[in-house]
């Protein structure tokens, strides 16, 4: 299971989630990480959820 705890924040406004799409609410908990995108590795949100399934899917792929 990855550890989200150092790198979760509180939304202090709207975001989207980079892997599903749908809205991050303000105050809800979210990821902040570094994706590839449009070239760049760029810091993205991610629903805490949605960050842990990518995670582990990547882990258990190799």
């Amino acid at each position: 299971m990855v550890d989200l705890s150092n790198i979760t924040h509180e939304a202090r406004r709207q975001h989207q989630c980079a892997f599903c799409g749908l809205s991050i609410q303000t105050g809800e908990r979210y990821v902040r990480a570094k994706a590839p995108g449009g070239g760049l590795l760029a810091k993205r949100a991610f629903h805490s959820k949605c960050y842990a399934g990518l995670s582990a899917a990547v882990a258990k792929k190799g």
